[in-house]
Parts: C-alpha cells; structure tokens; sequence
C-alpha cells in the first residue's frame, strides 16, 4: 500500500471513531457502511458488527484503540481495493461544523459611534477608522 492510501485510511478512521457520540454519527455510519460493502464474505460481516458495537459506544474522546481497529481496516480494504478512495475520502473529510447554524448579532453605537462586525471570519484593521466629520476628534 502506498503511503497516501495509508493516511487517508488513517484520516478516515480518525473522522469515524471522533464522530461517535455525536450529530455526526449517523453520516459518518452511513458512510463507512458503504465502503463495507464493497468488502466481501465475512470480513464485511465481521467489520458491519463492529460498527454497530461502536455505535452504541458513547465516547467522550477519541478511543486510540478503535482508531487502531479502523485504520487497519480501512488499510486493508484500501490495499485490496484502491476504488475506495474516494469514498474512505468522504469519511475522512466528515468534521463538525465549527460555526453553528443559527447566529444572532445585535450591534449598537452610540454618540457617533461606529460598529466594525464580522461573522464567522476575521476582522483585520491596518488603523484605526476614520471619522465621519473631521470636527468630531477626540
């Protein structure tokens, strides 16, 4: 196996077993079950009872032992079928949302004043804003 298939079975394997436990399990299922099955006999059966196992697994953290588990099957079903690619790719691309869905921002200025706002980003100033009425100084 070469050695990007090795990290990306490492990658999917990480996304799956930080997904337990939360909003993203039933995706991240989703998806490992169809790369399951395209395993064959009972590898597919041994590796299908695994992940159901896993998902009744309430985790806290991510459980370096099942991320052993998953990387090694994920390895070797990469190994035997390098097509999967992609679809170990989906898995391994599965994060939590870092901005939530909902957002509410209530902005105010006073006396002249003015309101610099970002959502979800960064704001970078270079200098202070100039003001609107050059008598208006401090």
């Amino acid at each position: 196996m070469n050695e990007e298939l090795a990290e990306l079975a490492a990658s999917g394997a990480t996304a799956l077993v930080s997904a337990m436990g939360t909003d993203l399990w039933q995706e991240a299922k989703r998806l490992m079950s169809g790369v399951l099955a395209q395993a064959r006999g009972s590898r597919r059966t041994e590796l299908s009872a695994a992940l159901d196992r896993q998902a009744t697994a309430d985790r806290g953290a991510v459980d370096a032992v099942a991320v052993g588990y998953w990387t090694e099957a994920l390895s070797q079903l990469l190994d035997r079928n390098p097509a999967l690619a992609q679809d170990v790719m989906a898995l391994a691309s599965l994060r939590t949302p870092e901005m939530p869905d909902i957002v509410i921002q209530v902005n105010s200025a006073t006396n002249s004043g003015g309101v610099f706002a970002v959502q979800h980003g960064t704001q970078h100033f270079s200098s202070g804003p100039n003001s609107r009425d050059s008598e208006e100084r401090p």
